[in-house]
């Protein structure tokens, strides 16, 4: 089987803001998708989450979007492994309109087990078999990315709600919500809805049961950091600029 996976897809009605170009979480939505067909061909995707009771989760993530696609074009992401390693995957993307390169990205998944949720070797007969590229990667420094959150002092705060929707067949917020949060606080807070960069950690999982988040962002020079969180816990931080 190949070592990449190409999806053609379009930009939906539904992946649209109000000017018609495609939402931030539609980006991720693209990546998302994309990851989770090439890995199902490896029985290492949602497959694995009934016959092992697996699955990989998104750790970190950095992505440059060149151009937010419009409605209706043609989107081609491609995606591919860029290794394997004990509890971590690496994967790398880069999504067309045509041939034009309009988002770039790098990310971070671990491998855990469901009912314990704890991180788990990648079972070798898929550590051994999954294709992998090691070159070309966008971010290779991904690894030692370190994001820090805003300042509780003087960052400010944004509840967004938690709908039915945002959980995912892991049981918990899909990573694709967290983007949807941030723009909806980026908005809120008065900033560009539409970064050109975004660099992401998540922390701890966002449970079902949750009614509400709290977005923090804080200016810091041309980036916005942000994390988000509960009074008791913080669940993801990051940056965009």
């Amino acid at each position: 089987m190949t070592e990449e996976l190409i999806l053609n897809t379009v930009v939906s009605y539904g992946d649209v803001d109000r000017d018609e170009v495609l939402l931030l979480p539609g980006v991720f939505k693209f990546l998302q998708e994309a990851a989770i067909k090439h890995a199902d061909l490896f029985d290492a995707g949602t497959h694995a989450m009934v016959s092992r009771g697996e699955s990989w989760v998104l750790n970190r993530m950095a992505a440059a979007i060149h151009r937010y696609p419009r409605y209706e074009e043609p989107v081609r992401v491609v995606t591919w492994s860029s290794g394997i390693r004990a509890f971590k995957g690496y994967r790398d993307f880069r999504v067309f309109c045509g041939e034009e390169l309009v988002v770039s990205a790098s990310s971070l998944w671990l491998y855990v087990n469901l009912r314990t949720k704890s991180l788990v070797r990648v079972p070798e007969e898929i550590a051994v078999t999954f294709p992998s590229r090691p070159g070309a990667v966008f971010r290779p420094d991904l690894d030692k990315l370190k994001l820090v959150p805003p300042d509780a002092g003087s960052a400010k705060t944004h509840p967004v709600s938690v709908r039915y929707s945002d959980v995912d067949g892991n049981g918990h917020v899909n990573n694709t919500a967290y983007f949807d949060y941030l723009q909806t606080a980026l908005v809120k807070g008065g900033f560009p809805p539409r970064p050109q960069n975004v660099e992401i950690q998540f922390l701890k999982e966002i449970p079902p049961g949750a009614e509400a988040v709290n977005v923090w962002l804080e200016a810091r020079g041309p980036a916005i950091v942000f994390s988000f969180g509960s009074p008791e816990i913080l669940f993801a931080q990051g940056r965009v600029s």
